[in-house]
C-alpha cells in the first residue's frame, strides 16, 4: 500500500488463493461427514451450516496471510468463496434471495473475520522476544 493511497492494493492473486482454500476445507469437510454417516439426508444440516461458516474464516485467514491489508482480503476472500457457492446452489436447486443476501453479509464478516485472525497472528509472531536483564 502506498502513502499516497488511503485504499489498499487489492492482490486477486491472494483472495483467489484464500477462497479456494476455504472451498477445498469445506468439500473435504462434507465428503468425510457423508461418508461417515454423520450427515445425512434430513440430519445434520446446522453441522453443515457450522462447517461452511468455519471455510469462510479459513478462506479470510489464508488470503490474509498472504496479503498486507489482511481484513480487506479476507473479507474479499469470504465474498468470493460465497459467490462460488451461491452459484453452485442456484444451479442445483432454488434459494431464496433473502438466503442469498444473508449468506453474502455473512461471509464477507467471517473472512474479515479470518483476515483479523490472520493480522493477530502476524502480529504476533513478529513481536521480539523480550531480552532477560
Amino acid at each position: 500500500m502506498s502513502e499516497d493511497s488511503p485504499r489498499p492494493t487489492i492482490r486477486w492473486g491472494a483472495v483467489a488463493i484464500g477462497a479456494m482454500a476455504g472451498l477445498v476445507v469445506a468439500l473435504l469437510a462434507f465428503i468425510v461427514l457423508g461418508i461417515s454417516g454423520v450427515v445425512a439426508p434430513g440430519r445434520g444440516e446446522i453441522l453443515l451450516l457450522f462447517i461452511q461458516f468455519l471455510s469462510l474464516v479459513v478462506a479470510g485467514y489464508v488470503a490474509g496471510r498472504l496479503s498486507d491489508a489482511a481484513e480487506v482480503h479476507g473479507g474479499l476472500a469470504g465474498l468470493l468463496s460465497a459467490f462460488v457457492s451461491g452459484l453452485i446452489s442456484v444451479t442445483s436447486s432454488s434459494v431464496s434471495l433473502i438466503g442469498i443476501i444473508t449468506l453474502t453479509v455473512i461471509a464477507a464478516a467471517l473472512g474479515s473475520a479470518g483476515g483479523v485472525l490472520a493480522r493477530w497472528q502476524r502480529n504476533a509472531t513478529e513481536q521480539p522476544a523480550e531480552q532477560p536483564e
